[in-house]
């Protein structure tokens, strides 16, 4: 099969400091042409020629120094993407996210008669609300006008017309059927974690990992200084890139807790080790897709304490952690609980290890992903294959 996958950074492909949606991206590509696809890997605005990155051809989408500028996007860039697109003559296209390109990925797929797949970075990616952080226009007088109208262009003519949206949880998947959209159930990647972390001994308590930026959505930083400030016997490590002047008092208020230790940007092998160090993986986040972070910690046996996310019910139904459902209080008596008890914790890791090797390893995720290409290409009416969902 071949597939052209598209989306806004390679740096997913390089192990070092990136978000999570474009690590899914990357992980997906490569491990998609691991199984025998034929795999490229468009992205917009990259300079440079066609590169060969884990088995994946990487190209470019456009150059970002060519075109005139203020008009390059309609003269330029976007018809030179679609052209692209067109030439690649793959039998499923898929993009992550919401993005101004996206629409051209499902126009293109539906130009060759090919599936096209729109995946969900967040469950805000269905609404309009926050579109202005979606499409990274948050610093811009014109942000608003101009995020409404790539919101509205992207719920217009991407996601009605895209064979499949790709979800993460049950909760994206209600909110798919609620808005007429046909959605399919393909689960985040994450690799097998080395041997030795598997065994690393856990020298410190909790740790936070999310970047707080400038026009960014929230990542709960307030929530989490009154949570270690709650909590002077345990010990936090915050991991993630601090800046943001709207968020400076939260930020300088983090840095005097004499029980937090802020390590700064990481690279994901970086990342691996210091979850792997800690007992708690935590999320303040007031809303998340599926965090990348607590579903590394889960392959690592570590259970996840959160303010408010619980995907699919995981940490309420499977017990992979626990969800204080927004209640500060709550949250902090769970992780201090969940710190001092060693048998809970043991077998929370157990539950948490099962889970990953059922549901997120890279065969299990790839072949859901081959499943729905298959039934989108399938004529009406045609029967499945055995175990087809």
């Amino acid at each position: 099969m071949k597939v052209c996958l598209v989306g806004h950074s390679a740096a997913g492909f390089s192990g070092g400091s990136v978000g999570g949606s474009e690590r899914q991206s990357a992980l997906l590509a490569r491990e998609l042409a691991g199984r025998g696809h034929d795999v490229t890997y468009v992205v917009t605005g990259l300079a440079g020629a066609d590169r060969l990155m884990h088995g994946v051809l990487v190209r470019s989408g456009w150059d970002p120094a060519q075109g005139r500028r203020f008009v390059r996007a309609v003269t330029y860039r976007y018809p030179h993407l679609y052209r692209l697109l067109r030439a690649e003559r793959a039998d499923a296209y898929y993009a992550r996210g919401a993005g101004f390109y996206t629409p051209f990925v499902v126009r293109a797929a539906l130009d060759r008669r090919a599936v096209s797949v729109l995946g969900l970075a967040s469950d805000r990616d269905l609404y309009p609300s926050t579109s202005a952080v979606l499409f990274g226009l948050s610093g811009s007088p014109l942000s608003p006008l101009a995020a409404r109208l790539g919101h509205s262009v992207y719920r217009r003519w991407a996601l009605p017309n895209a064979s499949w949206v790709a979800v993460q949880n049950r909760e994206q998947a209600a909110s798919c059927a609620a808005l007429g959209l046909r959605g399919v159930t393909i689960p985040n990647i994450v690799l097998p974690p080395a041997e030795a972390l598997l065994h690393a001994a856990a020298e410190r308590d909790v740790i936070w990992a999310g970047n707080v930026i400038e026009g960014r959505r929230s990542k709960g930083l307030e929530a989490l200084v009154e949570l270690a400030a709650r909590l002077p016997g345990v010990t936090f490590t915050v991991a993630g890139t601090l800046k943001s002047t709207s968020q400076a008092a939260a930020i300088d208020s983090l840095l005097r807790l004499a029980n937090v230790d802020v390590v700064g940007s990481l690279s994901h092998d970086e990342t691996q080790a210091q979850i792997a160090r800690h007992r708690l993986v935590i999320n303040t986040s007031p809303s998340e897709g599926f965090s990348n972070v607590m579903l590394e910690g889960w392959s690592l046996g570590r259970p996840a304490v959160t303010l408010s996310v619980d995907p699919s019910g995981l940490l309420t139904d499977d017990h992979l952690g626990v969800c204080a459902r927004g209640d500060l209080g709550e949250m902090a008596a769970a992780v201090q609980r969940l710190v001092e008890d060693d048998e809970e914790r043991a077998a929370t890791a157990a539950r948490c290890r099962a889970y990953v090797a059922a549901t997120h390893l890279p065969d299990v995720v790839c072949a859901g992903f081959e499943r729905a290409v298959e039934t989108a290409r399938r004529p009406a009416g045609a029967p499945s294959r055995p175990g087809m969902a």
